[in-house]
Order: C-alpha cells, then structure tokens, then sequence
C-alpha cells in the first residue's frame, strides 16, 4: 500500500503554502536538470530516466507525470481556495494521488469537485468525463469541475453547461 496523498485543507494560507512549496521545489529542481549537460542529454534523461520530481510528495518520477502532475496540483490547490471562500464554514480534503473518490470533497460530502490541467476542455473528453461523474453523485448538493486548459473553446464548455446544469464549471484564466 502507498502513502496517502489526501490533505485536509481549513484555509486559504494553507493553500498558499503548499503551492509556494510546488512552485520552489519544481523551480530548484529545473533549474538543476536544466543546468546539467547538452539539450541531447537533457531530452536522453527525460525519455530514458527517472529524471522527474513529485514536489509534494519528494519522489523522483518519469518527467512527463512530474509535469501532469505538478499543473493538476496547481489547479487543485485553486480549486480548494475558491471552494473556501464559496463555502467557508467547510474543511476540505484534496486528493492528489490517484485514490478513489473526488479530486476535492467537502469533509461531509456535500460539495464535491473534479480537477484537471489540459490543452483544451474538450482533449480525451476531459471534461465531459469529469462533468458525468459529479452530475452522476446524488449526495452532493454542490458539485464543481474547475480546470485550466491554455485553448479556450468557449462553445464547447457552454454547451456541457447547459447539459450538467447542476454542475458549475468553471475555468480558470491562469494557474
């Protein structure tokens, strides 16, 4: 069994913390596999190596889940601090593995939200999956999907609005 990566959160400094860890643990540990070796060898270690770094959960892992995984943090830790502020006398528990249950849930269940960093909204159907699954929830009274996605395909995301009408979604401009 591996270590849980769910973390109860019951403040926005708290969400400031853990992405001020993200962003200077991911920083020192580019600028290390940047400064080390010729484009050839950096392209050879991120293909070949274990050359990538969980900043959360200090592991070395493949590049490529480091960078997934390091913007799905990000937009979860958004997720949280919007959801604090809309609901501000609720804990919440982020998951950031790949455990069961919701990316961000309400200690009780009643506000629950899937998270995702992608190029567009609608790439694998992204979107739409995660809107199935807390449309599908019949507990929650408030059910979320925030993501961030650097193409913006607005007709796309309106049309699973009006689809979901109990979910909001909810993109954001930046992580």
């Amino acid at each position: 069994m591996g270590t849980s990566k769910k973390v109860l959160f019951s403040n926005v400094e708290q969400v400031k913390l853990y992405r001020d860890k993200i962003v200077s643990i991911t920083e020192k540990h580019m600028s290390d596999l940047l400064t080390n070796g010729s484009g050839m060898e950096f392209l050879r270690k991120i293909k070949f190596t274990q050359s990538g770094y969980d900043p959360l959960f200090q592991h070395e892992t493949n590049f490529i889940e480091q960078v997934n995984q390091t913007f799905t943090y990000l937009v979860c830790l958004e997720a949280v601090e919007y959801l604090l502020k809309e609901h501000p006398t609720k804990r919440f528990n982020v998951c950031f593995g790949t455990e069961a249950g919701h990316d961000v849930e309400s200690e009780d269940g009643s506000v629950i939200c899937e998270c995702f960093a992608a190029t567009a909204p609608d790439s694998n159907g992204k979107l739409e999956k995660d809107c199935i699954k807390v449309h599908s929830n019949k507990v929650a009274e408030h059910k979320y999907v925030i993501f961030y996605a650097s193409t913006n395909k607005q007709v796309h995301v309106e049309n699973l609005r009006k689809k979901y009408c109990d979910v909001t979604i909810r993109a954001l401009n930046s992580i």
